[in-house]
């Protein structure tokens, strides 16, 4: 409470402090009357009053200041996705606020050492996906849907960090930091769809969401925290998502691209059991009806994205694997089988998850298949490989076939132990999981 208090009068202080007397943009409106082509180049409050100013008129030199519900008259088209943004913030009065009380930069301040504490946390817990292509992939999207910084004085860099985490999430934290989990990352398909998302992230940010949810917290005296600061209303989802409609409109994309986004998020929650991701107060609240508001009859599928984030799908799959959510497991490889780029880890994995998956010998024998792929193609299987044959071998009753296998497990292990003992450098912990397979090997032949 004590925290709350200061955090409060932080509030109060800021409140009508930082103020500027006008925030440069650049527009282009025609009054669709006269046909008068106008340049904004400012927006300013005189008298209390949202207004805009006018460059000078190259002619006479003249400025005119028309009052904000004047605007009306005009068509105000953007003519980049600057000036687009700048429409946005004039129209949601976020200028109109801006200008009235101030920019709040302790507030903001705020905000910013709560995500500092949160990356801090996350580098400390290894907790990033380091991938510099695919990084450098979804820099260029970002850069596409939003500047660097907001130009209006706002403080804020917009960067992108990816979170290792099979469960599909993003946000944008107060700093600018977009957030993007591997498995957001592997629930869509297309770049046009993490298009979308991201403009509909960046809406939060670019409107201000976390400092309105950060205020209001405040005003009811709950301490706030980056956790409820980046989930949002029904109302502020709306709308970023019309925001998000107007990026993907402004490069000639189909709006019900956003939609597919959203549909395939509910999917990925449904194959994990997680139903609370699109629920009102989950990661996409009412994820069903936002998807249903938006005509959607295309399917969103690039081949050329799926092989980009194959190195993901793989990382996703092993996760999911070892959190015993094999269907999701699967359903990843397949992908990457779909792709023409799974590994030989990708089958050894993918057999395992449907001997997991299995309910009678045929599955069995459908999992036995995939791992012989790998033993009966490559010159020098994975150990893993082999153990993976004998267990299904073993399972279906083949104890020969199985023996044969263990026998070729066996070997494997010997090469990989004679390939780490010659390798300069601390080896040990490979060593001694080595040794803890040749054992199980053992225990294997002798049951």
């Amino acid at each position: 409470m004590k925290k709350t208090a200061i955090l409060l009068i932080i509030m109060l202080l800021s409140a009508s402090g930082e103020a500027f007397s006008q925030i440069p943009v650049s527009l282009k409106g025609k009054n669709r009357t006269t046909g008068d082509v106008i340049t904004v180049n400012k927006v300013i409050r005189p008298a209390g009053r949202l207004s805009v100013q006018t460059a000078p008129d190259l002619v006479t030199g003249r400025i005119e200041t028309i009052p904000y519900p004047e605007l009306r008259k005009y068509d105000i088209v953007p003519t980049d996705i600057e000036s687009l943004w700048q429409i946005k913030m004039l129209d949601s009065q976020i200028y109109d606020g801006l200008l009235k009380s101030g920019y709040s930069y302790d507030l903001r301040y705020a905000m910013e050492e709560m995500m500092r504490e949160f990356m801090s946390k996350a580098e400390q817990n290894n907790s990033f996906y380091i991938d510099s292509y695919l990084e450098s992939r979804l820099y260029g999207i970002l850069r596409m849907v939003y500047p660097v910084r907001h130009p209006d004085k706002r403080p804020g860099v917009l960067s992108l960090r990816i979170l290792s985490d099979i469960v599909p999430d993003a946000w944008v934290g107060p700093d600018g930091t977009m957030v993007i989990t591997t498995g957001m990352i592997t629930a869509v398909n297309s770049e046009a769809e993490m298009m979308a998302l991201m403009a509909q992230e960046v809406a939060h940010f670019a409107l201000d969401h976390h400092l309105s949810n950060f205020n209001n917290l405040m005003l009811i005296m709950t301490e706030p925290a980056l956790g409820n600061l980046i989930r949002y209303t029904s109302k502020q989802e709306l709308v970023a998502d019309q925001c998000a409609v107007s990026v993907l409109k402004f490069y000639r994309m189909d709006p019900a691209v956003l939609a597919s986004m959203l549909r395939k998020v509910l999917a990925a929650g449904e194959l994990m059991g997680n139903f609370y991701i699109g629920s009102t107060n989950g990661f996409f609240p009412d994820a069903a009806t936002r998807a249903a508001s938006i005509q959607d009859t295309a399917v969103w599928f690039s081949a050329e994205y799926e092989k980009m984030i194959a190195p993901v799908i793989s990382y996703n799959a092993f996760s999911a694997y070892s959190q015993s959510q094999y269907l999701l497991c699967r359903q990843l490889l397949d992908r990457n089988i779909a792709s023409g780029v799974a590994t030989p880890d990708d089958m050894v994995l993918l057999s395992q998850a449907m001997m997991n998956l299995s309910g009678s010998d045929q599955e069995d024998e459908n999992a036995l298949a995939v791992v012989r792929s790998v033993t009966g193609t490559l010159q020098e299987p994975s150990p893993g490989a082999f153990k993976q044959e004998a267990l299904l071998l073993l399972k279906l009753g083949r104890r020969g076939e199985a023996e044969k296998a263990l026998d070729r497990c066996d070997e494997a292990l010997d090469r990989e132990e004679q390939k780490y003992s010659s390798m300069s450098g601390d080896w040990s912990q490979m060593l001694s999981y080595l040794a803890s397979e040749k054992e199980w090997v053992a225990r294997t032949r002798s049951r």
